[in-house]
This record gives C-alpha cells, sequence and structure tokens, in this order.
C-alpha cells in the first residue's frame, strides 16, 4: 500500500513571480495539496512589501527566471528583510550549478528546477518548514556528479577608487538602491561596479568580498570619514 504524504504544518506561503500563468499554476498545486493553506501572491518584493505588510509567510518561492545569480542573492536579500524568519526557495532552471552553494549562504533554503512536480514541491516546503536546505534529486545527481572549475589563483587585481567605495559601503549593508542615492549615481551604474568588484575578487557573496578585501589590506574609502 502506498503510504500517505506526511505534511508539516505551514499556514501561509508567499508566492513572487511576474508571471501570472506560473503563480496560478503554483498557487492550485498548493490548494489542491493543502486545504487550509493561505497563499499570498505578488509580481515583485517590492509589491509583497506594499500588498502585505503586515503578513509574515512561513515560506516564500520566487522566480529566478531571467535574473543574473547576483540579483537572485539580492532579491533573496530583500524577502528575507521583509519576513526574517520565512524559508526561501528559488525555481528556475540555471544552466549551471556553481551558483548553488552560494544561494544557501545568502539566505535562500531551497532550490527548484522550474519543471518541478508535487512532490517536489511537498518535499521542499517540508524541507524548509523543518529549517533544512531542498533540491530535488535530480539537482542533487547533477551535484554529485558536477565537476568543479579548477582552482584559481587568486586575483590581484586593484580595486578604482569608486570600486574601493562602493565595497566599503556594500559591507556595511547598504542596497545598490542606497549606495546610489548615496554616491549620486544611477542603481544601475552600481549594479555594474558591485559585479566588476565580486569579478575582480573573485568573489560570489558580500561575507567573502569582506574576508578576501581584509586579506588583502585593501583599504576602502568612505566618503565623509577620516
Amino acid at each position: 500500500m502506498k503510504a500517505s504524504p506526511v505534511y508539516l504544518n505551514v499556514d501561509l506561503i508567499a508566492i513572487v513571480d511576474p508571471r501570472p500563468i506560473f503563480k496560478r499554476g503554483l498557487r492550485q498545486i498548493l490548494s489542491q495539496t493543502r486545504k487550509s493553506l493561505e497563499v499570498i501572491e505578488a509580481s515583485s518584493c517590492q509589491e509583497l512589501e506594499r500588498k502585505y505588510a503586515e503578513y509574515a509567510p512561513e515560506i516564500i518561492f520566487f522566480s529566478g527566471a531571467g535574473h543574473s545569480d547576483l540579483q537572485i542573492i539580492d532579491l533573496a536579500s530583500c524577502l528575507r528583510r521583509y519576513s526574517p524568519l520565512a524559508g526561501i526557495a528559488v525555481y528556475d532552471n540555471r544552466p549551471s550549478l556553481d551558483f548553488l552553494i552560494t544561494f544557501f549562504q545568502d539566505s535562500i533554503g531551497g532550490y527548484l528546477p522550474e519543471d518541478f512536480d508535487e512532490r517536489d514541491l511537498d518535499m521542499c516546503i517540508n524541507s524548509l518548514a523543518a529549517g533544512l536546505h531542498y533540491v530535488n534529486s535530480e539537482v542533487a545527481y547533477r551535484l554529485i556528479t558536477h565537476k568543479m572549475p579548477s582552482q584559481k589563483q587568486p586575483r590581484t587585481t586593484t580595486l578604482s577608487g569608486l570600486e574601493r567605495k562602493v565595497a566599503a559601503f556594500l559591507i556595511r549593508g547598504m542596497t545598490t538602491s542606497e549606495i546610489a542615492h548615496t554616491l549620486d549615481r544611477r542603481s544601475s551604474t552600481i549594479s555594474t561596479v558591485k559585479s566588476n568588484i565580486y569579478r575582480k575578487t573573485n568573489v560570489h557573496n558580500i561575507i567573502d568580498l569582506a574576508t578576501t578585501l581584509k586579506k588583502r589590506g585593501t583599504p576602502l574609502e568612505i566618503p565623509g570619514e577620516a
């Protein structure tokens, strides 16, 4: 006899996806398997914060489609500020798994390929509800058989003055929009500078950036400070 699925208790889930069809499909699957579950939807983190400011979803699913790895990390940080205790999972079709460990280090607890099925979704929800990370068996197999890129020699490229300023603000926890306002630059310019900093220092997150710059003894410039 086939065992009935076990569902850990989850009362509220949020879906963040700009595509109405995907949101509708995911909501339908959730409503079929978890009758008492409440689901809220938004097209962006900003809309989620605006429409559901008083809510505290236990789990947030968001689409990574069309976003770079760094943009996904920024979006996860935004969702974490909105609901600090939520389990966060991203679904999309990444051509590479190189950033998956970085995702898990930057507030993302689960990853699903975009063609996930009902069983994948249930297992992901149960794992996040239990405070665990989750990838489905397909992604786990790819990780096991994945050949990591050869170890690169540490980069010694010097950061420019603007890059040192942006790096200092990033390490302080400021967002790209906050840095852009402080330096009177466009957000797109700061995003490009941030990408250049990560490329030059060969890191993928703020923690590694702070560690790398400290090891190098790179002086960080903050306007207004001696």
